[in-house]
């Protein structure tokens, strides 16, 4: 039910009604963006901070044990 639909009627009970409904939906969809987005970022900041690791000490010496 939509202003574009035939059923809608404009009284304040519909538009009441609708914004909450908008309201939640817009909630879920930026927070579903902020997400993304921030798991985007995270994975750039992963992929600049890919070097070489040291290497454990205690792995180097198996041929020893």
């Amino acid at each position: 039910m939509t202003p574009l639909s035939f059923e809608w009627q404009w009284n304040m009970d519909y538009g009441i009604f609708m914004g909450f409904l908008y309201l939640a939906l817009g909630i879920v969809v930026v927070g579903l963006i902020v997400a993304y987005v921030k798991t985007w970022i995270r994975m750039k900041e992963e992929d600049q901070s890919e070097t070489q690791r040291p290497e454990i000490a205690s792995r180097t010496k198996y041929s020893e044990y």
